[in-house]
C-alpha cells in the first residue's frame, strides 16, 4: 500500500511540476486599448484568407462581400476572382457575378492559385497538380508523401516567369514548369514528421523565402539559406522580411537571412502578426498586443482579449473569430 501511495504522489508531483513550469509573458507596463464587434464570426481561416458566418471573405488586405455556397470556405484569390472549395472536393471559382467556374477534386482542396485558364492546387491527401477550365479536367497530377497533421495555414503556390512553385504538405518546394508540365527541381525546407507544411512562401529582392513552422530558407543567386528557428509567423514589407519566433523573439531580416535587429519577448507566444510601412504588430495569445518600430527599438504592449480560437490579419485590422475588431491604425509604440 505504502508503494502504490508513493507512485501516485511522485506520478502527481511531476504533473503538477510539469502544469507549474509552464512560463508566460509578463510585461512590466500595459496599455488599454479598445476594440469594436463586426457581428458576426470567423468560421475558417487559411494562409492568405478567412470565411464569416455571413459569406463575406477576409483577404490579407480587406474583407469582400461575395455570394458562397453552403459548406464553402475561402482558399485564395487575384484581382478578379476568388478560390472557393468545400469538405468534399468541390471547388467554385467565385465573382461578383457569382460562381463562373467549379472543378471536383478526389479530395478537398487546401490550397491553389490561379495563373489563367488554370488551377494550380494541393489537396488533402497531399496530392498537387494542374486543372485546365478550358478542358474542364486534371491535365497535370503528382502525389507527394502524406502527411498525417498539419497547421492550418497552408500556403498558396505562386507563379515565378514560366515557373511554378508548389508547396507541399511534408515541407517541400516543388519547382515546375508550367509549359512541359515537368518538375524541374524539388527542394526539402524541412523534414520534421508533424506539422511540417510551409506556411509561408513569397519573394524579397529576387530571393525565394519560404517557411514551416520548424524552419526557413532563402533561394537566390547566392545559394540557400537556412533560419533554423521555431516559427510562428513570417511577414514581408517594404524590403525585409520579419519572423515572430515560437521563443517570443522578433526578427527583422534581409533576402539573406541575415540579422538586421531583434527583440526578445520572453515567453511570448505569437497567435498572429503583421507589419505596417511604420509598425510591427504582434497578437501573444494570452491577449497582448505588442506594436513596436520597424527597428525594434521601441514598442508598446497593449492588453486584448485572450486568444481562445484563431485570429486573422485583413488590412489594418486583427479579427478575432468571435466578431471582435482590434483597429490597428489607432495603436503607436510611443
Amino acid at each position: 500500500m505504502y508503494k502504490k501511495i508513493l507512485l501516485a504522489s511522485t506520478i502527481a508531483t511531476i504533473l503538477f511540476a510539469g502544469c507549474s513550469s509552464k512560463q508566460y509573458f509578463t510585461p512590466q507596463q500595459t496599455t488599454s486599448l479598445s476594440t469594436s464587434n463586426m457581428g458576426d464570426k470567423l468560421i475558417n481561416y487559411s494562409r492568405d484568407g478567412a470565411t464569416l458566418a455571413s459569406g463575406t471573405i477576409l483577404t490579407r488586405h480587406h474583407a469582400k462581400k461575395i455570394e458562397l455556397d453552403k459548406g464553402f470556405y475561402f482558399i485564395n484569390n487575384n484581382r478578379n476572382a476568388a478560390i472557393t472549395a468545400d469538405l468534399q472536393g468541390n471547388c467554385h471559382i467565385v465573382t461578383q457575378r457569382g460562381t463562373v467556374a467549379s472543378a471536383k477534386f478526389p479530395q478537398a482542396l487546401v490550397a491553389g492559385t490561379l495563373i489563367g485558364q488554370y488551377l494550380v492546387y494541393v489537396l488533402q491527401n497531399n496530392n498537387y497538380g494542374i486543372y485546365d477550365f478550358k478542358e474542364n479536367r486534371i491535365v497535370y497530377n503528382n502525389e507527394a508523401e502524406k502527411a498525417y497533421a498539419i497547421d492550418r495555414r497552408v500556403a498558396n503556390p505562386i507563379r515565378i516567369d514560366k515557373l511554378v512553385v508548389i508547396p507541399t504538405l511534408d515541407g517541400k518546394l516543388v519547382i515546375l514548369d508550367l509549359t512541359t508540365r515537368k518538375i524541374s527541381k524539388e527542394i526539402f525546407v524541412s523534414t520534421e514528421k508533424s506539422l511540417n507544411n510551409i506556411i509561408f512562401l513569397g519573394t524579397l529582392n529576387n530571393a525565394l523565402i519560404a517557411a514551416t513552422p520548424h524552419k526557413m530558407i532563402s533561394l537566390s543567386s547566392k545559394g540557400k539559406k537556412e533560419y533554423n528557428k521555431e516559427i510562428a509567423e513570417v511577414v514581408i514589407d517594404g524590403g525585409n522580411l520579419f519572423v515572430f519566433q515560437k521563443d517570443g523573439k522578433i526578427a527583422k531580416l534581409d533576402e539573406l537571412l541575415s540579422i538586421i535587429s531583434e527583440k526578445k519577448f520572453k515567453f511570448a507566444h505569437f497567435s498572429t502578426a503583421t507589419v505596417d510601412d511604420r509598425k510591427v504588430y504582434g497578437l501573444e495569445k494570452q491577449g497582448y498586443l505588442i506594436v513596436a518600430n520597424r527597428n525594434l527599438s521601441k514598442y508598446r504592449v497593449y492588453n486584448a482579449s485572450e486568444v481562445e480560437g484563431f485570429t486573422f490579419v485583413s488590412g489594418d485590422k486583427i479579427y478575432y473569430y468571435n466578431g471582435e475588431i482590434i483597429d490597428l491604425s489607432k495603436l503607436s509604440y510611443q
